[in-house]
């Protein structure tokens, strides 16, 4: 099966080796990882230029720390709750995802 970065290659920007989604596509990616069972380990948002990536810290969520199993279950939750109200912007995003 491939890498779930693989397949929405083609639905964002790849720079530096690095996968840039509009928010919706972002929104997707997290929903797939959720029914593969990949964790979700964070989401960053930036802004891309023609030549510049900038990242935004305050539109970037850390989900790395839920150890617990329990709590574990909601990174995909969380990453959503985050991606949604930005859904309307901007902004690229890097969902980081343990695959």
């Amino acid at each position: 099966m491939a890498k779930v970065e693989e397949e929405f290659a083609e639905r964002g920007i790849l720079r530096g080796g690095e996968l840039f989604l509009r928010p919706g596509d972002a929104i997707a990616f997290v929903r797939m990882c959720r029914e593969r069972g990949i964790e979700v380990l964070g989401v960053d948002g930036f802004h891309l230029t023609e030549r510049t990536i900038q990242p935004v810290m305050e539109q970037s969520i850390d989900l790395s720390l839920l150890e617990d199993v329990r709590v574990l279950a909601t990174c995909w939750d969380r990453a959503e709750e985050f991606l949604l109200p930005r859904s309307n912007s901007d902004l690229f995003f890097k969902v980081v995802a343990e695959e």
